[in-house]
Order: structure tokens, then sequence, then C-alpha cells
């Protein structure tokens, strides 16, 4: 009989979660007949190809999700974090995803995506420094 660990992992390596979704994807596949989740990424790059902002995230089971966007602080207020919302919306048409959710922190980009026309689906709480968790669709 094979022994098995739990072991707790603090900052654990991309390739390890990278390989519990993979698998969770492969079981959704196989065993449920789902189409398998595809990551996405868009990145705004500078003149010597770093990374100067983006947005991420996943189109799983006809939704797609916006993990991440990110905007460095030199770029704010210039629209890209539009310009990247709309293009991850244009995607999810693409792929003919009938939503296209978000979550943020309300200290966060709240306003920000309000003032795209999204709208909060619900409120979590409890969180220790006093912010609530928005998820908006």
């Amino acid at each position: 009989m094979t022994n098995y660990q739990i072991i707790y992992t603090a900052d654990p390596k991309s390739e390890d979660i990278n390989f519990l979704g993979k698998s969770i994807i492969d079981y959704a596949v196989e065993q449920k007949e789902h189409k398998p989740m595809k990551f996405f990424g868009f990145f705004i790059r500078d003149a010597e190809n770093n990374i100067q902002g983006g947005c991420n995230g996943a189109i799983l089971y006809g939704c797609l999700h916006v993990d991440q966007l990110y905007v460095t602080e030199a770029l704010l207020e210039q629209g890209y974090g539009t310009q990247l919302m709309q293009m991850a919306e244009q995607l999810s048409r693409e792929k003919s995803c009938t939503f296209l959710t978000v979550n943020t922190m309300d200290w966060e980009a709240l306003e920000f995506y309000k003032k795209l026309g999204y709208y909060i689906e619900f409120t979590r709480k409890g969180y220790a420094v006093r912010v609530s968790f928005k998820t908006i669709e």
C-alpha cells in the first residue's frame, strides 16, 4: 500500500497549481463531456517588450471570467483598462459565451467596472480588513 502525505506549501510553484487546473479540466472533458477550459491573456507591452499591464482569465462552460486586470500607475487614466475589458468582451462574443464575469474588491476597481456597465451580482463580507468582495457580471 502506498503512503500519501498532505503537505502545506506556501507560495506554490505555478506548475504545481497548473497541474491541479489541468487535472480538473481533463476530468470535465473526459467524464462530463464539457469543452476544455481555455485560458487567455491580453498584455500591454512597451518598446522593450516589458509588460506594463494586461488582463487574463479563462473561458469555461460558456462563461468568460476575467481573473486579473492590471495597468501600471503611469498608464492609468489613459483608457488602457477600458481597452483591455473591451477586448475581453469581444473575445467572449467570438467564443459564444453567454456571460462575462469579473471579481473585484470594493477598494480596487469597482467604480471602473460600473462605468463599463457591470453590476454587482453579490457581495461577500467577512474579510479581516473590512473590504467587500464583489462579483460583477
